[in-house]
């Protein structure tokens, strides 16, 4: 009984260690030199995801990645700098509606 005990708080540790976690996101533009001089326009994305019954994640863990990747589309490769980003959660009666909002520049340099 004992080995049985143990067993389960081994399982219970090994899954409370190994919780749903968000890969990172890097912001912005990776160029060297200064800021480019153009045309500057507001860029917006946004990830959401649900947390069913408060356990089950269903698209978590990479709105970020996915907010990001919209503003990049959006810039169309132009330079992105100023990111802003926002989180809200939204309470529903099966779950919680997390989302992640961002907002950057995207600069179209001169020499384009």
């Amino acid at each position: 009984m004992r080995t049985i005990v143990r067993q389960l708080v081994v399982i219970a540790v090994a899954a409370l260690l190994t919780a749903c976690s968000g890969m990172p996101v890097a912001l912005g533009t990776r160029a060297s030199g200064p800021v480019p001089v153009g045309d500057a326009r507001t860029v917006k994305g946004e990830g959401c995801g649900f947390q069913l019954l408060l356990l089950i994640p269903i698209s978590i863990n990479d709105r970020a990645e996915r907010a990001y990747m919209q503003l990049e589309q959006q810039a169309g490769g132009d330079f992105i700098t100023d990111v802003q980003v926002e989180e809200r959660w939204t309470y529903a009666l099966v779950g919680t509606q997390y989302c992640t909002m961002m907002q950057a520049t995207a600069i179209r340099p001169n020499s384009r």
